[in-house]
């Protein structure tokens, strides 16, 4: 029987009718063996269509009474077609067979490649909650769209986590950092004060330091108020709405980056006057937030959406960077700094490189020999080059080259290095084995190549 398995599983798979087929007489072992150790990049792509579709059959009709058998055809069918009903059974049926980072990595997927769909947040603030990950349930519930029909469920459950680990109630939009350039930050009551005590717990503690302003910290954030007289009465919903945000960089930062800040962030909570205030109309109007001075700066009027998610985790990942160097900015270039923050961001947003826009144009540079230099941005912000957006992805395909070369770890140990004194280009050349002009004939040879 065994032999006649792996002669099944190991045949030519069965054309897509034959798919079909199988699927409408419930044959679903045969239908699993048959695509077993098929691969979709040698299936036409409507043929994949409908292969995946007799595959998802499968998963939906044996996810009560054989959950193993159902997970098994629900990941080959996402396979073929990663559509949001395989992802969803996929992940329900991992869950059940406690495959649960499998799980996790499906309802991920769906929630990139469908943000509309409630489901998948839904799910992800769950398997977060029985966890007992908090922080990260609330980041997760935070983001299940108002208009859902799941919106009412993650309401109530944000009310459970929040009761249950003393964090505070967030169930609106996020504010979070935005696109734009970092304005002036002005001394005087916004300032960190790293001196002040903190707090060594995952959940939530309210305080009053010195002046009688009122803070919520755990051991990751230190949430504060601008003005010392003001605590926008009392709004847990507006902290907590920042607060699942954060928690959702931080636990993405740990992913990608390998690494998160060990030493509390401040989050400075403006309102909008107050922003408008101290950074202007556009800066207020533009931006959600920036990272400065060891704290993220909020403005109360920010609106959420996936690009200022993403943004978020572009500026933690600056936080965590200045930590890396033990805070000796100048450390790194300017394209070190804002190459890794920008590369982490693409594989945030489920990308390995630039929008395709932003990737035919350095193709078309490349080719005319017309691209922005790594050499050429080693100080000063990349928001005053001539182009910043591509500056920013040209910044971010270098570092992608170091990381291809070397790994994440590697480059993590170039900036504790640079932190501690050593020289850029001479750390680079030891630990890459490469030079930045040599790596700009690199990065030029590979986007022509693209």
């Amino acid at each position: 029987m065994l032999a006649a398995l792996l002669t099944l599983a190991l045949a030519a798979p069965p054309s897509a009718a034959q798919a079909v087929t199988l699927a409408k007489q419930k044959q679903w072992e045969d239908l699993y063996l048959g695509f077993a150790a098929a691969s979709p990049e040698g299936v036409a792509k409507a043929d994949r269509l409908k292969i995946g579709k007799a595959l998802l059959a499968g998963c939906l009709a044996l996810q009560g009474d054989d959950a193993v058998m159902a997970f098994s055809l629900g990941d080959k069918s996402v396979a073929f077609e990663p559509s949001a009903e395989g992802l969803y059974c996929t992940a329900l049926t991992g869950k059940r067979t406690e495959q649960r980072g499998a799980a996790e990595d499906a309802l991920r997927k769906g929630l990139a490649g469908f943000p509309q769909d409630g489901r998948f947040p839904l799910e992800l603030g769950r398997l977060f909650q029985e966890d007992g990950q908090p922080g990260e349930a609330a980041a997760m519930l935070a983001r299940v769209p108002a208009k859902s029909k799941e919106s009412g469920e993650a309401k109530r459950l944000i009310i459970a986590v929040a009761r249950d680990s003393g964090a505070p109630v967030g169930g609106a939009r996020v504010a979070v950092v935005g696109p734009g350039p970092a304005p002036r930050v002005p001394r005087g009551d916004d300032q960190a004060s790293p001196d002040l005590p903190r707090a060594t717990s995952r959940s939530y503690e309210s305080s009053v330091d010195d002046e009688g302003r009122r803070t919520r910290q755990n051991q990751y954030f230190r949430f504060r108020y601008f003005n010392a007289k003001r605590d926008f009465g009392q709004r847990a919903d507006y902290e907590g709405s920042v607060q699942g945000a954060l928690e959702e960089a931080r636990v993405t930062v740990q992913r990608l980056l390998g690494v998160a800040r060990e030493k509390p962030l401040d989050v400075i909570l403006y309102s909008r006057q107050e922003f408008m205030m101290h950074h202007g109309p556009q800066a207020a109007h533009a931006i959600a937030g920036f990272y400065s001075a060891d704290a993220i700066r909020m403005n109360d009027s920010a609106e959420v959406n996936e690009q200022n998610r993403a943004t978020l985790v572009h500026e933690y990942v600056h936080a965590v960077m200045d930590e890396l160097t033990g805070f000796n900015q100048g450390s790194l270039p300017t394209w070190m700094h804002e190459g890794t923050a920008e590369y982490v961001e693409w594989r945030y947003q489920g990308a390995d490189g630039p929008p395709a826009h932003d990737a035919k144009a350095l193709q078309q540079l490349a080719l005319q020999d017309q691209l922005p230099r790594l050499t050429q941005m080693n100080q000063g912000p990349l928001i005053g080059t001539r182009n910043p957006g591509l500056s920013y992805a040209v910044s971010a395909v270098g570092v992608r080259l170091l990381v291809e070369r070397r790994g994440m770890g590697e480059l993590l140990e170039l900036m504790r290095e640079c932190g501690h004194g050593a020289p850029f280009e001479q750390a680079l050349e030891r630990r890459f084995g490469v030079k930045v002009q040599d790596l700009d004939e690199e990065l030029a040879a590979t986007l022509k190549s693209r």
